[in-house]
């Protein structure tokens, strides 16, 4: 394996999107790309609503502190050829004895249903498998959001179940968290699943 224990500095490059280890210096870029509420509806992590530029910034505080601890290594989505911030992408829950991690991310809505969030995912698990020689990757996702759950069924994940209620988000909701996994068997049959979608043709213009 070449990889370096899920350690940054780490630049990933593809077509559309170049992913770098995240920086502070990113956060205009990223709060700007956070403004639609329904990014935040759904997820764990960050502020859960709009980030103001502060905001943003004691957000990334927080990921740079957990990967100082070696338990995520967060990258920023870089729209191609400007290197626009549109998102993070993250793996998480890193068990380097055991080879196995987690991949989580959000992204500007203007890009959903676009092939950035096809890409940002072939490449981040691509070096997890190849470079890093992972056994295991999941997912896990509200089970209210459907978006998510179509999105990381259709990369091949295989469906796992329910953990009931354990997470406590948003005030006083407990939200029931779903879980899949690839095993590195697996991966061939996903890496080519999503290299052909990435043929299909796109205009690089946002969906909405």
């Amino acid at each position: 394996m070449t990889g370096n224990g899920f350690h940054p500095p780490l630049t990933l490059r593809g077509r559309y999107l170049e992913l770098t280890s995240l920086h502070r210096s990113d956060a205009p870029g990223l709060a700007e790309a956070g403004q639609d509420p329904e990014v935040w509806k759904l997820l764990r992590i960050g502020p859960g609503h709009p980030p103001s530029l502060p905001e943003m910034e004691t957000f990334i505080d927080q990921l740079l502190a957990l990967q100082a601890k070696g338990e995520v290594m967060p990258m920023t989505m870089r729209f191609l050829p400007r290197g626009t911030p549109v998102g993070i992408i993250r793996f998480l829950d890193i068990d380097r004895e055991d080879r196995k991690v987690e991949v989580g991310t959000w992204i500007d809505s203007r890009y959903w249903r676009t092939p950035l969030n096809t890409e940002a995912k072939l490449l981040m698990l691509r070096y997890a498998f190849e470079e890093e020689g992972v056994h295991r990757l999941q997912f896990k996702t509200d089970d209210r959001n459907t978006r998510s759950k179509v999105a990381i069924e259709r990369l091949g994940a295989v469906y796992e179940g329910a953990l009931r209620e354990a997470h406590r988000v948003q005030g006083d909701y407990f939200r029931t968290s779903l879980y899949y996994s690839i095993l590195s068997p697996e991966w061939p049959a996903v890496r080519a699943r999503l290299e052909e979608r990435l043929e299909r043709p796109w205009d690089g213009r946002p969906s909405g």
